[in-house]
């Protein structure tokens, strides 16, 4: 296949830095006009963090905007797993320059083939009415009473308990580890990563088997996030999240994202596949 060859051709030619933060993690390299190189951590779990391969996907098309436009969505098709062990290669076709709005179509590839395809939409900042409709969540507590939780991934995770509250919802507060400069396009690059922790559980969680996730396959199949203001993903952001229910084997959810000072940042939404092993 032209692609698979395309990643033996380049993936596997180009000397990669270590990735020990998110800051590095995005660090893609040039490879050829469009087409970048990312890599990640090897941290045992055989495939890749989703938020990796966003994050990085959404890195690639960002590199190839003017600084003038801003992400505000992209959405994503999760293809196959990705290996963790293998670098990516991330091609990005310039789907149009316009004067307020630029698009950007990326697919990222390992030596087996695409693993994802995400296309973004960029907005010169214009003037206008700002209007938040959707509140933050009453009672919700500060990140400075809450224990982090375990991970392996860039960031500091502390979950809300919902007492014995049965409906398919989760709250979080999420950062990234270390400092990430200015640049809006690594913060918006950050939250992407931030995005995917969380969402297919909660997706999944009507399911008869939640719970016991060694009996059920689950995958997410897509992502997208619409960025409404302007973020910085090294503070504390609370992702609210819900589920909307499950049917022909796929979960839904989605996120609202606020800054701890109540401002509606994002909304993100996801769908997984949730299926008893066979």
């Amino acid at each position: 296949m032209r692609r698979h060859s395309a990643w033996q051709a380049l993936g596997m030619s180009v000397s990669i830095h270590s990735v020990d933060s998110l800051r590095t993690l995005l660090e893609l390299e040039q490879v050829k006009p469009d087409a970048f190189l990312g890599a990640g951590p090897n941290l045992g779990w055989g495939r890749i963090y989703g938020g990796q391969v966003v994050s990085q996907a959404l890195r690639a098309a960002g590199l190839t905007v003017s600084a003038s436009h801003r992400v505000h969505s992209f959405h994503a098709y999760f293809v196959r797993a990705g290996v963790e062990t293998e670098t990516v290669l991330y091609e990005v076709e310039r789907v149009r320059d316009g004067k307020s709005f630029t698009t950007r179509q990326v697919v990222a590839y390992q030596a087996g083939g695409a693993i994802l395809n995400l296309i973004a939409s960029f907005q010169a900042d214009e003037d206008g009415e700002d209007v938040q409709s959707r509140l933050f969540p009453h009672a919700t507590p500060s990140p400075d009473r809450l224990e982090s939780m375990p991970t392996d991934l860039f960031f500091d995770h502390r979950f809300v308990r919902h007492g014995n509250d049965p409906s398919p919802r989760a709250t979080s507060w999420l950062k990234v580890i270390g400092d990430l400069g200015d640049d809006p396009m690594v913060h918006a690059c950050a939250l992407a990563y931030l995005s995917d922790e969380d969402l297919l559980g909660v997706a999944l969680l009507p399911h008869s088997l939640a719970g016991d996730w060694d009996s059920m396959m689950n995958a997410s199949l897509d992502h997208a996030v619409w960025f409404h203001r302007p973020v910085r993903a090294d503070q504390w952001l609370l992702f609210d999240l819900e589920g909307s229910g499950i049917a022909n084997a796929r979960g839904h959810a989605f996120a609202r994202v606020f800054t701890a000072d109540g401002l509606h940042v994002a909304t993100v939404a996801q769908e997984g596949l949730g299926r008893a092993r066979r």
